[in-house]
């Protein structure tokens, strides 16, 4: 049923760094014409990973004629190419996993619009059919969670909070390695658009170099075994519950070969946090061996490395030195939403208050300096603000980690990751 060599699937709306001769190859808008099918739930094939392939690197060539055409004034030009690049991009949101059940989710919301909330009821069962279909690529207890709430609300005829946990549920399906560089290249795009019709031919520029500096590969295992690692933990984790403890040692071992890799990584502080994880995994590889539960211990593995791999990840949407010299109020948030996943897996998967005092401390320290890039930036007074509340909130959770729900550390992530992506 599932296929143990995992390659992720990754974003190709930039793939890599080609030259500019091949960049400029004329695309008839009849190439863009593909069909892509892939079955939800499971990896993706050989076949499907050509098709995403070639429809990022058309995006490319679209991007690269558009910014052509901009410098040549060409407006009506551009607005082809972008055209055809959003087509394309379409293609690819197309051929994620979660696409079918986010579909049948927009469904249900569409319904509630002027359906009563006992004719909606049907539309869940859909959804959760998707959901199961979802579990071998990622977990979906937290979608179900919502759904469930989705349920209760629609029993009881409140639409409003019905439709509520139905964003919630498709919140909760991120398939983090392709959906956060789209939103992030739709965005360029549409900011490039909104740029070119009002003639302002430098920011649509600059917008569509954006996009191309986000270059994101097909395979990311080649320079993110992060993502690698993480997939196969989460197999690991799977068979650990179907008590298949030969499958377990084997996706385990693999993983630990991707997180070898991912500690030696260029960057000190990628480098540094792949290595404890590898060590984690290294420890539960031996009481795995010896027999010993290790499903809560795989499952806390598993959470770690996400984090990780999606702080990866954000920075390789738009490159890290780009981040780095750039937009460094951006670095120290991302680093602070890391520490402070880190610290609910420790506190609520791991049990480890310790610990979890520990990764507060340190998500405070990275808030702490955002607050004052803030202030170098001259941030208005609403990021001023924000900040300053998420100071306070850490350095009470500090005080007593676990004085708390979970909820409260998700509520405070959340609003970290919407200042991301708003900057």
């Amino acid at each position: 049923m599932r296929n143990t060599n995992i390659k992720p699937i990754a974003l190709a709306v930039a793939l890599c760094t080609l030259g500019p001769a091949w960049l400029t190859t004329p695309v008839s808008a009849a190439n863009i014409q593909e069909e892509v099918t892939v079955t939800p739930g499971k990896p993706v094939s050989p076949q499907e990973e050509a098709t995403i392939l070639s429809a990022g690197v058309k995006v490319l060539r679209h991007v690269a004629q558009a910014r052509a055409d901009i410098n040549n004034r060409n407006a009506e030009g551009a607005g082809k190419e972008l055209d055809q690049t959003e087509k394309l991009l379409d293609i690819i949101q197309a051929a994620l996993p979660t696409t079918e059940v986010k579909d049948r989710i927009w469904v249900a919301q569409k319904h509630l619009e002027y359906e009563n909330t006992e004719e909606v009821l049907p539309d869940l069962v859909p959804i959760y059919a998707s959901l199961h279909q979802l579990l071998d690529v990622m977990p979906t207890d937290m979608a179900k969670q919502h759904l469930d709430q989705v349920r209760k609300h629609l029993r009881s005829g409140d639409k409003e909070k019905a439709r509520a946990e139905l964003e919630a549920t498709a919140g909760a399906l991120q398939y983090i390695e392709v959906d956060l560089p789209l939103d992030s290249t739709r965005d360029l795009v549409g900011q490039a658009r909104t740029a070119l019709n009002k003639e302002k031919w430098d920011d649509a520029d600059g917008a569509l170099k954006s996009a191309e500096d986000s270059t994101v590969y097909l395979s990311v295992a080649l320079d993110q075994p992060l993502f690698t690692a993480k997939a196969l933990i989460w197999q690991t984790v799977l068979d650990l519950n179907a008590a298949d403890s030969d499958l377990a040692k084997s996706d385990l071992e693999g993983a630990i070969g991707y997180l070898e890799l991912a500690s030696q990584s260029d960057n000190k502080a990628t480098r540094e946090a792949a290595g404890q994880i590898l060590a984690q995994a290294r420890d539960l590889q031996k009481n795995m061996k010896a027999g010993a539960d290790t499903g809560a211990g795989v499952r806390q593995l598993w959470e770690h490395t996400h984090a990780l791999a999606d702080r990866s990840l954000a920075y390789l949407a738009a490159g890290w030195e780009r981040y780095r010299t750039e937009n460094p109020l951006k670095s120290e948030l991302i680093d602070a939403r890391l520490h402070l996943a880190d610290a609910r897996i420790d506190l609520f998967t791991g049990h480890e208050t310790g610990k979890a005092r520990e990764e507060l401390q340190a998500a405070r320290q990275f808030l702490d300096r955002a607050a004052g890039q803030a202030k170098n930036d001259r941030a208005d007074d609403t990021w001023q603000h924000q900040l300053a509340d998420l100071q306070t909130a850490v350095r009470e959770l500090g005080t007593d980690p676990a004085a708390v729900r979970e909820s409260r550390y998700a509520v405070l992530q959340h609003t970290l990751e919407d200042m991301i992506r708003s900057l």
